[in-house]
């Protein structure tokens, strides 16, 4: 579980982090339908609207490349899904991608969000 590693140090996005990440290993140990992973997609392009919620509460601006960034990942994720749900790409490659999205968008992006504000 890669998020212990990379929490940022604010628990609501910590925690959707964790509950992502626990989505997923629940896909990968077979546990769960296939057609679980749907939902999991859902509840990753909730959480960066979550993520951008927390922020303003915070009484923080919330970065505009980062808001990009989001943008940019929702858009793939619906294609990706579309894919999928036709049938031309794996769910468990898709997993994985979305695996290692969300741990470079954590690492790149989101350890930013934990830093002091100026």
């Amino acid at each position: 579980m890669w998020y212990s590693a990379t929490q940022i140090g604010i628990t609501e996005i910590d925690m959707d982090h964790s509950n992502i990440d626990t989505m997923l290993q629940l896909f990968f140990s077979d546990r769960i339908p296939q057609s679980y992973l749907e939902q999991i997609i859902r509840s990753l392009i909730r959480h960066f609207d979550h993520e951008e919620e927390v922020i303003a509460g915070l009484g923080r601006e919330f970065p505009d490349g980062h808001k990009q960034e989001h943008a940019r990942l929702v858009q793939l994720l619906e294609e990706k899904l579309v894919a999928w749900k036709d049938g031309s790409l794996d769910g468990k490659a898709f997993a994985e991608e979305v695996r290692s999205l969300l741990l470079l968008h954590v690492v790149e992006f989101d350890a930013l969000l934990g830093e002091p504000a100026d």
